[in-house]
């Protein structure tokens, strides 16, 4: 795994064997953090293209209902308009956090999100795609 960034909210890595994204949000997010480490994902979406990211909510410890309508909708089009066709989503345990990543849903229509439980189920999703 390359390391592209890493502060203790938001890690974001390219797993160049499986040419993918691994992002890794931890802690309290809201709006804000939300879409800044969207737009960082994005980023670095755009110097290593691919089209398959595991995103891992496991260790989101709040909620971030003020900015699933913006995650759901402009986040993940605009990571589809860069060419993301696959996203596993892992889920956080927190139930705040977890009903953001619900009504965030609501909003997505491309790329393909798939939600998950374990990392490792997620994962092994991620390798059967295309």
């Amino acid at each position: 795994m390359k390391i592209l960034y890493d502060s203790p909210p938001l890690s974001i890595s390219f797993d160049p064997d499986h040419i993918w994204l691994y992002v890794e949000w931890r802690g309290v997010h809201d709006a804000a953090s939300a879409q800044a480490g969207g737009n960082l994902v994005l980023s670095h979406l755009h110097r290593y293209p691919c089209h398959k990211m595991l995103n891992d909510n496991s260790l989101v410890t709040s909620s971030w209902e003020e900015g699933a309508r913006w995650v759901g909708g402009e986040y993940y089009q605009a990571l589809a308009d860069e060419g993301m066709q696959f996203v596993a989503w892992v889920c956080p345990p927190n139930w705040s956090a977890r009903k953001s990543m619900d009504t965030a849903m609501q909003f997505v229509t491309r790329p393909m999100v798939v939600l998950f439980d374990d990392v490792a189920t997620a994962y092994t999703w991620l390798l059967r795609q295309a």
